[in-house]
């Protein structure tokens, strides 16, 4: 199943009101945990008049320092775990 796949399959769990608003699908426990997560879910991301709704997997990244919180980049931009919202509880 690839990313976009599984973006569909899934309901959100949370979101985050940066990059045209961005919703996480969900986490994929492992040696490496990744985030599956769609940006452009409110109307960011415009090619050609077209709303465009990007997927993604990405990898969470711990801090060693145990201050900062986990996060993932989408983008190149760093989205803070704590400061996604969750959604459905």
């Amino acid at each position: 199943m690839n990313k976009q796949e599984y973006c569909e399959s899934r309901e959100s769990v949370a979101y985050y009101s940066g990059l045209g608003g961005l919703e996480i699908k969900g986490i994929e426990y492992g040696i490496n945990d990744f985030v599956y997560c769609v940006s452009g879910c409110w109307g960011g991301s415009w090619c050609n008049g077209k709303n465009v709704k990007r997927f993604h997997r990405c990898k969470i990244y711990y801090p060693a320092n145990g201050k900062d919180s986990a996060f993932f980049r989408v983008h190149g931009y760093k989205i803070p775990l704590d400061e996604c919202i969750r959604m459905g509880v």
